[in-house]
């Protein structure tokens, strides 16, 4: 899970503008962008078991 974090936490750090060398920024900065990181892991957990739920009801 912590690998997952780290590269979507990467991504997302690169997609900005003035996104510079992942690996020399500070420790600081990294753990905001890991935070952002486990939120959107979070959020794509729950829209998939919504999306089961859904099939689910629909299927029924």
């Amino acid at each position: 899970m912590e690998q997952e974090v780290e590269y979507v936490a990467r991504a997302l750090y690169e997609a900005e503008d003035d996104a510079l060398l992942w690996e020399a920024e500070p420790e600081i900065l990294k753990e905001e962008f890991r935070c952002y990181a486990r939120a959107a892991i979070a959020m794509m957990a729950r829209q998939e078991q919504q999306g089961r739920a859904d099939e689910i009801q629909y299927a029924a």
